[in-house]
């Protein structure tokens, strides 16, 4: 009989009870299996056991019922039982009375799996300890196996239409009375596309070109949420030092320029950092600057902020510095990325807000970008809940730089899953790094000159 459990001990928690209980009851009521779909058959301890609910488990996905007799017939043929094992079987489907218990069996399993599953993680981090490396490479590795270990994800159950209503004009009148679920960006325009805000569960993509303000426009928003939410800010482009840097000039209303000099004479600057530091120090914010991160980078830190501040909103700059997972390519590696992130957001039940490059033909092309200029732009269309194009005509190496688009930033949402597309416009301060709503009617652009006529004169 084959199996991958390790061998039974005296001192591991389990409950042979409850697992027989859970088989007894599946062979007496084949439709009771429904109720524990959240069992696996590794969470059980005996051998036989998993084996046994293992292969009921496959009988069920392929439309058979499965008794005493059938499943042991399919068990021996799998080689997961002998002869001997039929009189074994036969037992379990006695062990219960009755299949309406199963759930509480079935809960007992799983809290014993859980159980076990962080003793041997307590072993392993023993083994770590003793490992070669450095204490931070340790810890960091022994903190990956407790954040696997958090993770429990959640199963839902198909849901009668009258459960969806009742909980749907629950919704409403919450709405109703001001109680929106969403989390403000602090950008108007932005909030009001976004039917209030990020929502929890949505990704949403910025990308931007180079010097656009894409990465000025993700702190000022994570500021702007740190106000009443956690937020974490993850760089792989920046040191935490860069980034206090732009927040202490936003913050401060001050320029940057000056703010690096740290002139000891400038009494304006150091009033203004004083300022700053005392409007910065009431976020709940909480930044990491590691380069080439892996999805399981971010989960882990995620997961470890969650556990300490809690969690609300997640910022990732940018999606083409992550370090892929052994793909065969590198579209298919950002794939398995903005998906695993978008997971994520889902299980964490967090706003995830995730930076992009877009490709150079942007910069051919003069005026606002599309969809088409997003690096990887199938993936990510895929997955975004909302994708969103900043434009910054000053920037563009083909601007005319026109007075009255001097700080004027355009923010299109080109994609939403649930909501309209349209334009934010923005007035971006490079010197101060502020992104705020822009003030006053929208500018327009002069017609582009016409190419001089070939013809001959008239």
């Amino acid at each position: 009989m084959k199996t991958d459990r390790p061998p039974m001990t005296g001192d591991m928690p389990r409950s042979l009870e409850a697992e027989a209980a859970v088989i007894g009851a599946v062979l007496l009521d084949n439709d009771a299996l429904s109720r524990v779909s959240d069992l696996a058959p590794s969470m059980f301890y005996a051998p036989f056991h998993a084996d046994a609910f293992r292969t009921i488990q496959s009988m069920a996905a392929a439309g058979q019922a499965f008794d005493v007799i059938s499943t042991f017939d399919a068990m021996r043929a799998e080689g997961r039982a002998t002869d001997s094992d039929l009189a074994r079987l036969n037992d379990l489907a006695q062990y219960v009375p009755s299949s309406t218990t199963i759930r509480r069996h079935a809960t007992v399993v799983a809290e014993r799996y859980r159980q076990r599953d962080l003793m041997r993680a307590g072993q392993q981090i023993v083994e770590i300890a003793s490992s070669a490396g450095t204490s931070a490479e340790q810890i960091d590795a022994a903190q990956m196996l407790l954040a696997k270990l958090a993770m429990v994800k959640a199963k839902r159950d198909p849901q009668h239409i009258n459960e969806s209503l009742a909980d749907y004009l629950a919704l409403l009148s919450e709405l109703s009375e001001g109680k929106n679920p969403a989390i403000r960006t602090g950008i108007e325009g932005l909030d009001k596309l976004l039917n209030g805000g990020l929502r929890r569960g949505e990704m949403m993509v910025i990308g931007a070109r180079p010097k656009n303000g894409k990465t000025a426009l993700a702190l000022a928003l994570a500021r702007n949420m740190a106000r009443d939410y956690s937020v974490l800010f993850l760089s792989q482009e920046m040191p935490v030092s860069q980034l206090m840097h732009r927040h202490t000039a936003a913050a401060g209303s001050f320029d940057l320029g000056r703010i690096l000099r740290a002139d000891p004479s400038d009494s304006d600057m150091w009033q203004a950092v004083t300022d700053a530091a005392q409007s910065l120090g009431e976020l709940h914010l909480t930044h990491d600057d590691q380069s080439s991160l892996t999805l399981l980078d971010i989960r882990r830190k995620a997961l470890q902020v969650k556990r300490r501040h809690g969690l609300d909103v997640l910022f990732v700059d940018f999606l083409q510095l992550m370090a892929g997972a052994g793909e065969e390519n590198r579209n298919r590696e950002l794939d398995v990325i903005v998906n695993g992130i978008k997971a994520l957001a889902l299980d964490l039940q967090i706003g995830v807000v995730v930076l992009s490059q877009m490709s150079r033909k942007a910069d051919e092309h003069y005026g606002r970008p599309t969809m088409s200029h997003l690096r990887d732009s199938g993936a990510i269309e895929a997955a975004a809940d909302q994708i969103a194009l900043l434009f910054t005509d000053w920037a563009h190496p083909s601007s005319k730089r026109e007075p009255a688009f001097q700080g004027f930033s355009e923010l299109e949402i080109v994609a939403h899953r649930n909501g309209p597309q349209g334009l934010v416009p923005l007035h971006f301060n490079g010197a101060r790094q502020q992104i705020t709503d822009w003030d006053g009617a929208v500018p327009a652009r002069s017609a582009m000159p016409k190419p001089a006529s070939r013809g001959m004169p008239l």
